[in-house]
């Protein structure tokens, strides 16, 4: 690999994405390039730490022995690093990591990155933050064996009028209706944003609705920090409620920023309008920083609120769309919402449905065979999605324009189909290798240099 090369890789690290160019070249005079195969363990549980790895491209599995029994911990794709822990405290590996793709990875000596700590305080500032992301992580799970059942889903406004109370409250009522389970709903900042006028009794801090969730109307403590009343006010409603709806009007502060450590799922609400698209990408940019993909998903979901918008750029960018409707459902707190078109009731069950699977799986599928010769790939598409359906329990197909950059050829554009599906962590462990398996068989009949997959939102080629 060329000197270039690895500075590009370290670049996209998030370790060193803010140093300077000659400070990239000095790290990358210190760094070396291996290639593992699938199976090969890259480094063993019980070992010394004394490398850390950069994963430039390909797949691996961290996996921990414990009682004679073999745990997958987390998959690990290209941007990843690995061995920052040990090295660090100079103690043994915790884990194993093998490769399931071949994999290429910069590798770099325990002294030589300790030096680089010494010499650029960014690194070692944004080593910290890694450190203390995995800390919260790790008491997050501790947390979550007293409420492992909590589903909780986070609805985040980028515009108004996109009939954010409608589908929040629908989402309630079907999270009621498949668990038979306490559900709560709420709207933030402002909880009284929901009454429309209607009066609710003196004093009362919960409505039960007669669709069977509850409409929370919290007192707040004015001598409290907002943040600090939030954070208390969640830790009691998640020991009282197993599924929980969070009406957010606003960006994502301090306080929600608390919610999305424990959200399931994220929906991101927004006009259809370019203004709106461009406001939800802002969101969406601001969720990455905030969210781990493997425990929470994310959608987003645009509301064709003037019939002028452009449906077609709409489902190109959003996972759900609610078309223009000229009798949008109103919601009124004194009744049920029995009407509501079909393709509301769609959306509502299935992201009820998708609660559970959090991580995300996708097969990218190219039009061209030899890198240059397009040929009709629509029954690979019809394959891969009986594939992945039969493993997986359902898939989508969306399509899209790929450009990649061919050792013979040069960079190709091409049209490709994106199949994905949304599983759960157990079936992606169970899964993953037969998936890895089926698409090197495409790759080998497509003649393709390298096929795309994508996991938990993260690209890597075969």
């Amino acid at each position: 690999m060329q000197n270039g090369d690895i500075i590009s890789t370290l670049e996209k690290s998030g370790l060193f994405a803010g140093l300077k160019q000659d400070a990239l070249e000095f790290i990358a005079r210190k760094t070396k390039v291996r290639q593992f195969f699938p199976n090969d363990v890259i480094v063993w549980q019980g070992q010394p730490s004394k490398t850390l790895f950069f994963i430039r491209n390909g797949i691996v599995a961290v996996k921990s022995m414990t009682k004679g029994k073999e745990n997958i911990l987390a998959y690990l794709v290209s941007g990843n690093t690995f061995g920052e822990v040990g090295i660090l405290e100079n103690q043994p590996r915790s884990a194993s990591v093998v490769a399931v793709s071949e994999v290429d990875v910069l590798v770099i000596q325990r002294e030589d990155f300790l030096d680089i700590l010494h010499r650029h305080s960014t690194v070692a500032v944004e080593l910290a933050r890694t450190l203390g992301h995995y800390l919260i992580q790790s008491n997050r799970r501790l947390l979550n064996e007293n409420h492992r059942d909590l589903k909780m889903i986070l609805l985040f406004n980028a515009q108004d009028e996109t009939g954010s109370t409608t589908l929040g409250t629908l989402l309630a009522k079907e999270l009621f209706d498949t668990w038979k389970s306490s559900t709560a709903y709420l709207e933030y900042p402002n909880p009284y944003r929901i009454m429309k006028g209607e009066q609710l009794p003196k004093g009362k801090t919960v409505f039960n609705h007669e669709d069977g969730y509850d409409i929370l109307f919290p007192i707040r403590d004015e001598h409290l920090p907002f943040a600090t009343q939030t954070t208390l006010l969640l830790d009691r409603i998640t020991q009282q409620y197993s599924n929980i709806v969070v009406n957010i009007h606003g960006g994502i502060d301090e306080a929600t920023q608390s919610m999305l450590e424990d959200a399931t799922q994220v929906l991101v609400l927004s006009g259809g309008s370019e203004k709106g698209i461009k406001d939800a990408q802002y969101i969406l940019k601001q969720l990455k920083l905030n969210i781990r993909v493997e425990d929470t998903s994310v959608f987003t979901v645009l509301s064709q609120n003037d019939p002028s918008n452009n449906m077609e750029e709409m489902e190109s960018f959003a996972d759900y769309v609610v078309p223009f409707l000229q009798n949008y459902p109103t919601f009124y707190l004194q009744q049920s919402i029995q009407h509501y078109p079909a393709e509301m009731r769609q959306i509502v069950s299935t992201c009820v449905d998708r609660l559970d699977r959090t991580n995300s799986i996708g097969v990218y599928i190219p039009s061209t065979m030899d890198a240059n010769q397009y040929i009709d790939t629509t029954h690979y598409k019809e394959k891969t999605l009986n594939f992945m359906a039969e493993r997986f329990g359902g898939a989508t197909c969306k399509t899209g324009t790929g450009v990649w950059n061919s050792e013979q050829l040069g960079l190709i554009g091409e049209s490709v189909y994106i199949i994905h599906s949304y599983i759960t962590q157990t079936d992606l462990n169970r899964h993953l290798d037969e998936v890895l398996d089926y698409i090197r068989g495409l790759k080998k009949e497509l003649r393709q240099e390298a096929m795309a997959l994508e996991i938990n939102r993260k690209l890597t080629l075969i």
